[in-house]
């Protein structure tokens, strides 16, 4: 969860960005793949993709300019640690 300094997170409005939104949030801003490239990555269409994409911006900007606390999805989190190293 990312949230304002000095606020209790039980005080916060909380915005959840959902999985999809984050990996299309990363595919596309962090990664700047393409959206056609993303989605096909997703496997999703490309209007999904931009769809996902523009809903992850909003909830970050406005839990950004707002002041409100960002819940992040665990599979994200969960998904970057290699439990089965070889």
């Amino acid at each position: 969860m990312f949230k304002p300094n000095g606020i209790p997170a039980v005080e916060l409005t909380k915005i959840q960005l959902e999985a999809d939104e984050f990996e299309a949030l990363n595919l596309g801003d962090v990664e700047r793949m393409s959206q056609l490239d993303a989605a096909a990555k997703m496997g999703i269409s490309r209007q999904t993709f931009g769809n996902l994409l523009a809903s992850a911006r909003k909830k970050v900007a406005t839990a950004i300019t707002r002041g409100h606390a960002l819940v992040l999805p665990q599979e994200s989190q969960e998904s970057q640690i290699d439990t089965n190293p070889t």
